[in-house]
């Protein structure tokens, strides 16, 4: 264990830049905060709080800094002592099996909306989760965080061309869409599928709407105008679990 003392070690100078999406870009690595996430991960190194009590045993390369050092490096109000940074997995969406089930988002932009949804995907036994230029970044700390650990559990693939990707992809899609006649519980998600979710406000772009195999309507009998982007995921995500338990 190797004692730092000072804000201005290059460790906490690293862990800090990592809060940036462009320094995370640069040196293909992110930040992982907390015990829960940091069971699922497998860190390069981590830095601990002085008096941090927990199982460090595992990690190869530990830091330890004063309660002042260490909160200036945490990305959380009250961070619970230990931090590890990760490297960034190399994805090819080459991997996918033949006939994948996956859940494709176009422009989503709230850290915690994207979490949720690979969170959720991770849960329906999704293969990956396929993201649009212009979705927040899924190494993000509150990203990160919203996916409680599902982010190690399947592929990301990011800054995908979708309209590229349903091209030479040979899935069926059903997009979530304004100008869906279809309830999306009458659509068959079974074989290969793609579930795809657009932008909180705008929705999905239209060259990827006129690609999907249907454009679909979750019904909302209620008064609610809409639905929030990773709800209406979850809904369409488990309306395919449902279609393939009961196969």
């Amino acid at each position: 264990m190797i004692k730092i003392e000072s804000s201005r070690n290059k460790i906490i100078k690293e862990i800090v830049s990592l809060k940036q999406k462009k320094y995370r870009e640069q040196k293909k690595l992110f930040i992982v905060e907390g015990e829960r996430l940091l069971s699922e991960a497998d860190p390069l190194y981590v830095l601990i709080r002085e008096g941090y009590d927990g199982d460090t045993e595992r990690f190869s390369n530990v830091y330890t800094a004063p309660a002042g050092v260490f909160d200036k490096a945490a990305d959380t109000i009250s961070p619970q002592g230990i931090i590890g940074v990760c490297k960034i997995p190399e994805t090819y969406l080459s991997a996918l099996p033949k006939e994948p089930f996956v859940v494709i988002l176009d422009r989503v932009s709230d850290p915690g909306n994207l979490g949720t949804v690979i969170r959720t995907a991770d849960a329906a036994g999704a293969d990956a989760v396929v993201l649009s230029e212009g979705c927040a970044d899924p190494y993000n700390p509150k990203t990160i965080r919203s996916t409680m650990g599902s982010i190690f559990h399947l592929p990301v693939y990011r800054n995908i061309n979708i309209a590229e990707f349903l091209k030479n992809s040979n899935i069926k899609t059903f997009a979530a869409h304004l100008k869906g006649k279809k309830s999306c519980f009458k659509t068959d998600m079974t074989g290969g599928t793609g579930i795809i979710i657009g932008n909180e406000a705008n929705g999905i772009c239209d060259d990827i709407a006129a690609l999907a195999t249907e454009l679909v309507k979750i019904p909302m009998p209620g008064k609610a105008e809409s639905l929030n982007a990773s709800a209406a995921a979850a809904i369409m995500i488990y309306e395919a679990v449902r279609q393939r338990t009961e196969m």
